[in-house]
């Protein structure tokens, strides 16, 4: 079973996330899409940059569950819960 398990996530593969400069944006004339996406609320977290765990982002995407309009995780024992508010 473990053997199982194992084989079916070590082939997924986690990308390395990519950053985006609002101001970058701006030089290159991008304002449409640059509203867009403060308008969605994600220039905040597309400017986020810091430390990055591959693994553990896999264990999320490997536990990952749809429920309705909530996705639940398990992460090291915590639960995750992402609603459409979060």
């Amino acid at each position: 079973m473990i053997d199982k398990y194992l084989h079916a996530t070590s082939r997924k593969i986690v990308n390395t996330p990519k950053l985006v400069s609002f101001t970058q944006m701006k030089k290159q004339n991008l304002t449409v899409v640059r509203s867009l996406l403060k308008e969605q609320r994600l220039k905040r977290f597309l400017e986020l940059s810091g430390n990055i765990y591959p693994d553990l982002v896999k264990v999320f995407y490997t536990n990952l569950q749809f429920n309705g309009d909530t996705l639940n995780s398990r992460v090291k024992g915590v639960d995750i819960v992402i609603t459409n508010y979060v």
